[in-house]
């Protein structure tokens, strides 16, 4: 999958078929975007940097959740959902 930007600013998440994923803002589907994804209490979110930041940094998500990187790497937590308010700025969704 890849990101394709129209000269009217608006970006498009493209499949490996070569055609453009629809995406519904109303039910979040964080699997289609790329880049680090960290959960926090079982939440989902997408993170402003494409890897995972260093040990220490403090993260922002694109909801504006604050997340503190810890210094001991823990177990994967399960997603229980994907946070609704970070997909819809990722989409453009104000």
């Amino acid at each position: 999958m890849w990101l394709v930007q129209h000269v009217d600013g608006a970006v498009l998440a493209v499949g490996p078929d070569g055609w453009p994923i629809e995406a519904d803002p109303d039910t979040p589907d964080l699997d289609t975007v790329p880049g680090w994804r960290p959960v926090a209490e079982g939440v989902r979110h997408i993170g402003d940097t494409v890897d995972e930041p260093a040990v220490g940094i403090v993260a922002e998500m694109l909801c504006g959740r604050l997340i503190t990187m810890p210094r001991r790497r823990r177990r994967e937590q399960a997603a229980l959902f994907d946070c609704s308010a970070c997909w819809h700025v990722w989409l453009g969704v104000y």
